[in-house]
This record gives C-alpha cells, sequence and structure tokens, in this order.
C-alpha cells in the first residue's frame, strides 16, 4: 500500500529495507524487488536491473518517498516478544509469511511520510490561494470596468469595494475608464 500527495513529486510507501540497506520498489510472492544488481539474489524476468530478495532477509521497515526521502529505520526482530513499537522494534515471522510490515508499524510510517510531507500540503494549499487570489482580482478588476462603463461614479466603485472614492479611482484608474 502506498500514499500519494497527487503533485507528481511525493509519493509514499513502507519500504521494506535488505541486509544491504537497499530499499524495496515492490514485492512479488518470491520475495521483494530492490533496484540494483549485487549477484546474491536472482533477477527479476522482467525488470532486469532488479533482484528479488526473499522475504525472510528483510531486516527491517522504513517510509520512501519517490522524492528521495528515507524515514527511520523499523527494526525486524526474530521473537514476538521482543517487539517494542516504542523502541521501533517489529515481530514479522521469518518464514511462511511476506516481509510486509504490521498494519501499527504500516500507520506509523505513514504519519512519518505525513510529517515528511506537510511543508508540501501547505505550500500547495498556498498555491491555490494564490490562483484563487489572482482569478478574484481578474474579476473584480472586470467588474470594475463594466460599472465604470455603464456610468457607475467612483464614489459608488469606492463604497462597493469598502474604500473611499478617490482610492477606487487611483487603484483602476488605469483600466482606461476615466
Amino acid at each position: 500500500m502506498g500514499w500519494d500527495l497527487g503533485d507528481g513529486v511525493h509519493e509514499g510507501w513502507a519500504a521494506a529495507v535488505v541486509p544491504d540497506g537497499r530499499l524495496s520498489a515492490s514485492s512479488t510472492g518470491q520475495g521483494v524487488l530492490v533496484k540494483g544488481i549485487t549477484g546474491q539474489y536472482e533477477r527479476d524476468a522482467d525488470m532486469r536491473d532488479y533482484e528479488i530478495v526473499p522475504d525472510e532477509k528483510v531486516v527491517g521497515w522504513r517510509g520512501a518517498c519517490t522524492c528521495g526521502w528515507q524515514g527511520p529505520m523499523w527494526e525486524r526482530v526474530n521473537m514476538p516478544g521482543s517487539a517494542d513499537l516504542s523502541r521501533r522494534l517489529a515481530y514479522v515471522p521469518l518464514s511462511g509469511f511476506a516481509a510486509d510490515p504490521s498494519m501499527a508499524v504500516e500507520e506509523a510510517i505513514c504519519e512519518e511520510w505525513k510529517v515528511h510531507v506537510a511543508p508540501a500540503t501547505a505550500l500547495s494549499k498556498v498555491q491555490v490561494a494564490a490562483c484563487e487570489h489572482a482569478d478574484a482580482l481578474r474579476r473584480l478588476e472586470s467588474a470594475v470596468a463594466a460599472a465604470r462603463a455603464a456610468g457607475v461614479s467612483w464614489a459608488g466603485i469606492g463604497q462597493a469595494t469598502g474604500m473611499a472614492r478617490q482610492s477606487a479611482q487611483e487603484r483602476w484608474k488605469k483600466l482606461g475608464a476615466g
């Protein structure tokens, strides 16, 4: 499962970490797909620059984002009693199961990713508001020009916009409506 900010830059996921530190890009029924060829693992038949690392070799998980960000490591432990999410220690059996993190770990990684993308989310809201503001200014100028063409006084326009007659005239006289 992944998370997409929708900006074409930030798409995150809980990536499996293999012993040499590489992160998974995806998974198959045989293991996790990691980019790069070390010769230690089988190559993927379709994606020739990826190796298939068996699930039991996964040493943990971390958040990853298409922008290059990586979150802190969540270590995989071998015994259920060793698990301690407050210390980033998570248990997933070494055999018979896919090396997917528990739902609790995946949710925690998603929260870390949300913190990572928070500035981009806030900036996106600023960009949207700026576009809406520019559109509103264009509509206001068009309405002022139409009002002047219809014979509305600067005093009337000032009153409608919450400013003095002289301020309205100075602001919009460039519209060519005298």
